[in-house]
């Protein structure tokens, strides 16, 4: 076989070439012993690396596709699981040009069988390659972020195999780079300092919010696992500013009217290694007058700072994971609280696999201290936002850039209210209990005792206030009282008669499919419009600042502190365009006030002024107005 072999690759053209490679392929596939054997022979891949090396210099034609496809699947399995053989590789410069004809595939398959299939050998035989050998993991990474093997070659490789149409060569990518991330924070780091770990991180992002609705893809799981292992490493700031440093470089790019698909020295007329099929990849944009017009106007807005503050899609996806991973961690909390009313016992059971542990917090102290930062810096471009509604030139905001900043601004605040609940209560009971009688057996209920709060949760609540949430919040609240339309009427009863497809925040899942579409409108060119994309923003403000004063003296003291009182007494009200306003703002008042002598002194002193009548009310011919002593009084009208 080995002899057969060698004779094949030196000569790729004869009939019997690819039947030799395919039937040593599969040999290798179910014979681990042949393995070792066969890849202990130097010459082996001398032999490999010299068919690649060929075939890469005269240009990856059409009728090698298939013969290399054979070549990538005879390295994948013989690495497979055998670290002297991965060595070998290594040595050889095997993956060099193995990331060298993927990435002139990468560019030319247009969506051929062939090359499909070759690409998926290719990726894998790349994944086995680094797979449990640290010194592969470290030269193939730098290889496919940091320094390509050759001017030719993609150096975002990686972020362009990912946005292929293909289930597996998608998950073979995630897989490979999440086998080089898990457990280095030096290659993690390579991510968010390297614009091809960059470019990486948002087509994974990009793809996951793609499939979305396909969680049962393997491709959608690990692309979560691989986000979500980042957050519990603390790389979640990291991540987030790497992909707003992204999105400011492909702006630029965008203006320059070049799409760069290689690394900045692969048009390099003097670079020998260019392979001259390549050379025709750049493209250059033709621009009219028109479009001149509008990228001299998107660079004044970037110079201004006016683009750069929106966030951008994958931010927002980004978003979506941390939320999700919250989300699942208060859900979880959930489970074990109400298996524990059920089991009357103050400590979840030990032999519970999925329990979670207390003392773990669902993201970093970090994590928290950067999304207020975040929050409030969203927040603060929506005020500005809301203030320019009823102001000349509406059409302004981009349906794009509305859509990122309010689904932003919805998923932090849903951050921010799961990681402010935390059951601090038990109902206890006593079992067996007789009744006065003497002669039934009851269980009775006692009242319910407080719990200790884990240290985690009343750090990050101390987190989440010292850094001017609840200002912000108030402040968002109190603008969007003025510049968004209360809604007195079913949203069917809207213009155009469209029902609301957004979600309430707090119908977060795992799922991640929080609120990411506008809702009963879409056009930015009227008030309206604009305004559709923040329907529930009230609601989820209101549910919040609520959350925040619940038994916490200091929250409800900076609630005053800020004129928030009236602004969220005023919240008691109903609004089509956030759904269970008024109990969330009932409930919120509550909180805000228990306890508390200075804001119940400050509500005591409020003196109604006037009644006015919900349309509601009016349908039914019914009026209000206030007596000699400030109470309400109804009359209907005759007919």
């Amino acid at each position: 076989m080995n002899a057969s072999m060698t004779n094949a690759l030196a000569d790729l053209t004869q009939p019997s070439a690819t039947t030799t490679l395919d039937g040593t392929a599969k040999k290798l596939q179910v014979d681990a012993d042949y393995r070792v054997e066969l890849g202990s022979v130097a010459k082996v891949w001398t032999d490999l690396a010299g068919a690649l090396s060929k075939i890469h210099q005269d240009g990856l034609a059409p009728e090698n596709v298939e013969s290399v496809m054979y070549i990538f699947r005879i390295v994948r399995n013989m690495v497979a699981g055998v670290t002297p053989n991965q060595d070998r590789a290594r040595s050889a410069k095997v993956p060099d040009l193995i990331q060298e004809l993927i990435s002139q595939a990468a560019h030319t398959h247009y969506g051929n069988s062939a090359y499909i299939l070759m690409l998926r050998a290719g990726v894998q035989a790349l994944s086995n390659l680094l797979t449990g050998n640290e010194t592969s993991k470290n030269a193939i990474w730098n290889l496919l972020l940091v320094k390509a093997p050759s001017p030719s070659c993609d150096q975002n490789l990686l972020s362009t195999l990912a946005g292929i149409s293909d289930e597996t060569i998608v998950l073979s990518t995630v897989m490979l780079s999440y086998n080089c991330i898990f457990e280095s924070r030096d290659r993690s780091e390579l991510l968010f300092s390297t614009v091809a770990g960059q470019k990486l991180m948002r087509q994974l992002l990009l793809e996951s919010h793609a499939i979305s609705g396909h969680e049962e893809r393997k491709s959608f799981e690990m692309i979560y696992t691989f986000f979500n292992h980042l957050i519990q490493q603390d790389y979640f700031s990291n991540m987030f500013e790497g992909l707003e440093a992204l999105a400011d470089r492909l702006l630029e790019e965008e203006q320059d009217g070049t799409i760069r698909y290689h690394g900045e020295d692969f048009h390099k007329k003097d670079s020998e290694e260019v392979v001259p099929e390549l050379q025709g990849l750049r493209i250059e944009e033709i621009q009219d007058e028109e479009d001149d017009i509008k990228d001299t106007s998107k660079a004044e807005q970037t110079k201004k700072g006016g683009k750069k503050q929106y966030l951008a899609e994958e931010q927002v996806i980004l978003l979506k994971m941390v939320d999700s991973t919250i989300y699942n961690h208060h859900e979880k909390l959930q489970e074990q609280f109400q298996k524990e009313q059920q089991q009357h016992t103050q400590t979840a059971s030990i032999n519970d696999p999925f329990a979670v542990d207390e003392t773990d917090p669902p993201v970093s102290q970090e994590t928290v201290e950067f999304l207020t930062q975040v929050f409030v810096k969203v927040s603060g471009l929506t005020v500005e936002i809301f203030k320019t509604l009823d102001k000349p030139g509406v059409g302004q905001h981009g349906v794009e850039d509305l859509a990122n900043v309010s689904s932003g601004l919805i998923l932090l605040l849903g951050c921010f209210a799961h990681m402010s609940l935390y059951e601090d209560g038990r109902v206890a009971s006593e079992n067996n209990a007789q009744s006065s009688e003497g002669d039934v057996e009851l269980d009775l209920e006692l009242p319910a005792q407080l719990m200790p709060l884990p240290d985690w949760f009343k750090a990050q609540h101390m987190a989440i206030v010292q850094g001017g949430v609840v200002e912000s919040a108030i402040e968002l609240l109190r603008q969007a009282d003025t510049s968004l339309a209360r809604v007195t009427k079913p949203v069917a009863a809207m213009p155009n008669g469209t029902a609301s497809t957004q979600a309430p925040s707090n119908t977060s899942n795992p799922s991640m499919t929080a609120n990411t579409e506008s809702s009963y409108l879409s056009n930015t060119s009227t008030t309206q419009g604009q305004q559709s994309f923040f329907v529930g923003l009230k609601r989820d403000i209101v549910r919040l600042v609520g959350n925040l004063a619940y038994r916490s003296r200091h929250v409800q003291d900076r609630i005053r502190n800020c004129n928030g009182l009236i602004v969220m007494l005023s919240q008691c009200n109903i609004d089509d365009a956030n759904p269970f306003l008024r109990e969330y703002a009932i409930l919120a008042m509550k909180n805000i006030l228990t306890g508390n002598v200075e804001n119940q002194a400050l509500i005591e002193e409020l003196q109604p002024i006037e009644a006015v009548d919900h349309p509601a009310l009016q349908e039914a011919r019914v009026t209000s107005r206030l007596d000699d002593q400030g109470r309400p009084v109804l009359s209907q009208q005759k007919p």
